[in-house]
């Protein structure tokens, strides 16, 4: 019986550090990172433009939009826009047009990875930081 005892002894201590560590003591811990973590992936998802094109390419787009108007030749220092209005060969803008949207992806999913692991770390530390202050 003593042998038991102390082994749930040894095997609670065990569970209690290995789970959690600070974090199980401390929810405002992961209430703060979770706020954190959504913050900079909202900066990543929603504070992003797009690619800037290249001086050489701006410059050819604006002589070919100079009659289309001031929108159209704002448009012209984005790359995919200016690609596609100076090609020449369908296939080569459409392959640059391609590139520069890929570019723009992994920034996005990083930014979704860090909304969703942020979302989930606040909505946790705010239940666990709750049912902390309901049980003192």
């Amino acid at each position: 019986m003593l042998r038991s005892r102390a082994a749930a002894k040894v095997a609670e201590r065990a569970r209690n550090n290995s789970i959690g560590g600070p974090v199980r003591k401390n929810p405002l811990v992961l209430l703060v990172v979770g706020v954190i973590l959504l913050i900079a992936g909202a900066l990543l998802t929603f504070g992003g433009t797009a690619p800037a094109a290249d001086p050489a390419t701006v410059a050819k787009c604006q002589e070919r939009m100079k009659d289309q108007g001031a929108e159209m030749l704002g448009r012209c220092k984005e790359s995919a826009f200016a690609t596609a209005m100076t090609a020449t060969d369908a296939n080569a803008a459409a392959r640059a047009i391609s590139a520069s949207n890929n570019s723009e992806i992994g920034g996005n999913a990083l930014g979704m990875f860090l909304l969703g692991l942020g979302l989930v770390l606040a909505v946790a530390g705010g239940l666990a930081w709750r049912r902390r202050a309901a049980t003192a």
